[in-house]
């Protein structure tokens, strides 16, 4: 285990330096990588989690987190022809590369129903795993998670390939690649806290999409998983992946999200440049 200390976290989540991440939210070192933990600023505990290109990827053991009761389903993706061991992608939208949008499934997501974390600063999102629980098939990766805001009617061709996903769906809110980069997060199916509860836990600061954005513009969330070959094991199974968002729910009601990140507020992007000496320690610190 390698705990990081909370302020040297928030610096380093900030600098969108070039390179690669591997955040382990495992409890085993795979391929050389120990399971990266942080501080709770809440409660001085410590949780799986860190940071990629500014938004932190923590395990499910958020302050407030529940069930999919409490989750808006947006879409699954599976791999092509229910294989297993290989690769799945797709973004919520129904019929379009690995993406399909069962029923109760609600993908047509805009500004305005985004979901707040408890401090304001950040939206949520959420990954729930239906990997079996085996030695074998337990483990998954995720390779890629991008998020567009666009306008308020969508394409009139929806887009069936990443590149010209990336050309059509709008403005560019997150990326978990930046050019030239190749980040991954780890994951273990058997600990989440229940069917249905999340996996992942993705916070993303409000500051990266765009300002005075309309409430009724769009967004585009793509996830790819399963191309991890680092070590055995975190290929895509044949059973489908679900990619949600707290709050209200279609066959649930609705209900106001409290979770929150853990921790203290991050400092933004227009500040980084004065904490970079401090930044400088923190990289030296933590691996990679």
């Amino acid at each position: 285990m390698k705990p990081v200390l909370l302020f040297t976290c928030a610096i380093v989540g900030v600098a969108h330096t070039a390179g690669a991440a591997i955040v382990n939210l495992t409890t085993v070192n795979i391929a050389g990588n120990a399971p990266d933990t942080m501080v709770n600023a809440n409660t001085g505990s410590t949780f799986r989690g860190g940071f990629i290109n500014g938004a932190l990827f923590r395990d499910p053991s958020v302050d407030g987190s529940a069930g999919s009761g409490t989750f808006r389903d947006l879409y699954r993706i599976s791999p092509p022809s229910g294989q297993g061991d290989v690769m799945e992608e797709g973004y919520n939208r129904p019929g379009v590369l690995h993406t399909s949008v069962p029923n109760g499934f609600d993908p047509y997501l805009r500004m305005a129903d985004l979901i707040q974390d408890a401090s304001q600063t950040s939206y949520i999102f959420v990954v729930d795993l239906n990997e079996s629980n085996n030695a074998t098939d337990r483990y998954l990766s995720v390779d890629d998670l991008k998020i567009w805001v666009g306008g308020t009617t969508d394409p009139a061709v929806l887009p069936n390939s990443l590149s010209a996903t990336m050309a059509a769906l709008g403005i560019p809110a997150f990326d978990m690649n930046l050019s030239g980069q190749q980040n991954f997060a780890l994951l273990d199916a058997t600990l989440s806290s229940g069917s249905g509860g999340g996996d992942l836990f993705v916070f993303v600061p409000k500051a990266f999409f765009p300002q005075n954005a309309d409430p009724n513009a769009f967004v585009y969330i793509y996830t790819k998983m399963g191309s991890y070959t680092g070590a055995p094991g975190f290929g895509a199974g044949a059973t489908q992946e679900q990619i949600s968002i707290p709050g209200k729910s279609i066959s649930s009601g609705s209900s106001v999200s409290t979770i929150t990140s853990g921790l203290a507020t991050v400092p933004e992007p227009s500040t980084f440049a004065g904490l970079l000496a401090a930044g400088l320690l923190g990289l030296v610190r933590r691996r990679r």
